[in-house]
């Protein structure tokens, strides 16, 4: 009884930190010349942050222009046999993500990061205030079946964080909502 106990407060305790996750967005600079190449001015993901630390992103926006990439989990199997860690030069560790090329700009995503590519996979290094991140891209190999290839390793300095706009949970990425008297970013 008691064993049954600690584990409905253990699935309450989860339930609850997934309920709680946090909606928040970091702009990062590129500094990898692969970085400069794909995105210019850098990008900013938009997340969802639980209580136990990194992130989960959900969409890369372009910061210099209205692109975003819509993500989905990402499987491993999908890279190939034994997925990131079989893959030289890549941090096995990361977790992976697939942008939906059906998606708002998804396919020029795909184009512009992996050229001749139908699929792009993107792996992130944790997502954390004030830190590094590091993002490879993947598309699957038309000369290889049933491998992906690593396309770019893209590096970023943090930025800083934007404040999301009052009552919607994603900011719409074709409208300036940033210069908004009404919300000024007073985080930093």
């Amino acid at each position: 009884m008691i064993k049954t106990g600690w584990g409905v407060a253990a699935l309450i305790l989860l339930s609850a930190s997934a309920a709680r996750a946090e909606t928040r967005m970091f702009s990062y600079d590129p500094i990898s010349p692969d970085a400069k190449r794909l995105t210019g001015a850098g990008v900013t993901i938009l997340f969802n942050q639980g209580l136990l630390g990194g992130g989960r992103p959900i969409k890369v926006l372009a910061t210099g222009v209205p692109a975003e990439a819509r993500l989905r989990d990402g499987r491993q199997r999908d890279l190939g046999p034994g997925g990131l860690s079989a893959m030289e030069g890549v941090d096995a560790d990361a977790t992976l993500y697939e942008v939906d090329s059906s998606a708002a700009q998804g396919k020029i995503y795909v184009r512009a990061f992996c050229p001749g590519s139908t699929r792009l996979w993107l792996s992130f290094s944790t997502i954390v205030i004030r830190r590094d991140l590091r993002i490879q891209a993947f598309g699957d190999d038309p000369k290889a079946q049933g491998r992906a290839r690593l396309c770019g390793t893209l590096d970023f300095s943090y930025r800083g964080e934007w404040r999301l706009p009052k009552g919607r949970s994603a900011p719409d990425p074709m409208q300036d909502w940033t210069d908004n008297p009404q919300h000024p970013d007073t985080s930093n």
